[in-house]
């Protein structure tokens, strides 16, 4: 059902993305793109996709490093191991293919990685047996601008030659859009990926009509009469994870205050714990930057006046790169849009939380 909080992985499941589920499964590009702002359906997308196609598939989820300021080359091999581990456990000759590489030792079934010394395990190395196990295989890297924090080896030689050389597909899916473009460095010439034609496929939140009409088929599924739906998308807008939570909500309480305050609620802690986690390395800057926050929420504004503002606030004057640098930082991670000139939040529960964080 539409208002199922569990993540989906059918298509029945999933609202109004066939074209880019369709455009997903036809992986035309050697690496896709998958990219969006946060809960807009990027992990269910890639899920059904790869429900859908019945090909073998290795899942990283990079989630679960939102927390830490960097990311050792040992975290990201446990995470491979772990994955490859369950995946020799359907296709028992695939131990067969990473014997034969060096920093690869079974144990048993097990399949472990060494991660320092000479002979550690070279990614090239690991990619190029995965492929010769099979070409078919899909490599998914959910929320991969995580690896920006990586630390202790560079992907993008590998992830070049995989790209030009092997038939297995790369698929990056992620939230913070600049963030990830800054660790491909796709645009940067010295990068070896620098030139690629990757395949991007951006999922927009839902417009008016589109929000309306995944509320109404949510309610249609539960046999529940709504006529609110304006209201609703004035207050929360298009995310596709905040209609479906109020619309869970909503089944459960009958009550549109309450539904859309719980909704606000949740959405609120969890903005706050994720601009926290933005914030852990920025040191001294981070009252600048909620305020940064706090001015583009209560109005949209121009680059002069967050600068107005924040040197108001301290009562100093703040070099232009300065203001320059959190603003591309903020831009980068997701926080904001920029719209001719304009800075805004990126979504209105963003807004409407640090609107309110003080009160």
């Amino acid at each position: 059902m539409l208002f199922d909080p569990a993540p989906k992985d059918k298509r029945e499941d999933f609202f109004d993305r066939e074209e880019e589920i369709e455009e997903l499964k036809l992986l035309s590009s050697p690496i896709t793109l998958i990219l969006g702002l946060r809960r807009t359906g990027k992990s269910s997308l890639i899920k059904i996709a790869l429900n859908e196609l019945n090909r073998p598939f290795i899942y990283l989820d990079m989630r679960k490093f939102e927390e830490k300021r960097s990311i050792n080359y040992r975290e990201l091999l446990i995470e491979m191991e772990r994955e490859i581990n369950k995946l020799s456990s359907k296709f028992s000759q695939l131990i067969e293919f990473l014997k034969r590489i060096e920093g690869v030792s079974i144990m048993g079934n097990q399949i472990r990685f060494k991660w320092q010394g000479n002979d550690r395990l070279s990614f090239t190395s690991l990619l190029e047996a995965l492929n010769d196990f099979n070409k078919d295989l899909i490599f998914v890297i959910d929320e991969a601008q995580e690896l920006i924090k990586l630390r202790g080896i560079d992907l993008l030689p590998p992830l070049a030659y995989a790209f030009d050389n092997l038939k297995i597909k790369i698929v990056l899916s992620g939230s913070e859009m600049g963030l990830l473009y800054r660790f491909l460095r796709i645009e940067d010439p010295s990068s070896p990926l620098f030139g690629r034609a990757f395949l991007k496929i951006e999922l927009k939140p839902f417009s008016r009509e589109e929000a309306i009409e995944f509320l109404k088929r949510g309610f249609s599924q539960i046999n529940i009469n709504f006529t609110e739906y304006d209201k609703v998308y004035e207050e929360i807008g298009g995310i596709p994870g905040w209609l479906t939570y109020f619309g869970y909500t909503y089944s459960r309480t009958r009550d549109l205050r309450k539904s859309l305050d719980e909704t606000f609620s949740f959405a609120k802690r969890l903005i706050i714990h994720e601009f926290e986690n933005f914030l852990a390395d920025k040191g001294e800057a981070r009252k600048r930057y909620l305020n940064i926050m706090r001015t583009v929420s209560v109005s949209c504004s121009s680059w002069s006046k967050i600068k107005r503002e924040l040197e108001a606030m301290e009562g100093i004057t703040i070099s232009d790169s300065v203001i320059y640098n959190y603003l591309k930082h903020l831009l980068d991670s997701s926080w904001t849009v920029k719209n001719d000139d304009v800075y805004c939040p990126s979504e209105p529960l963003i807004r409407k939380t640090f609107e309110t964080l003080n009160s």
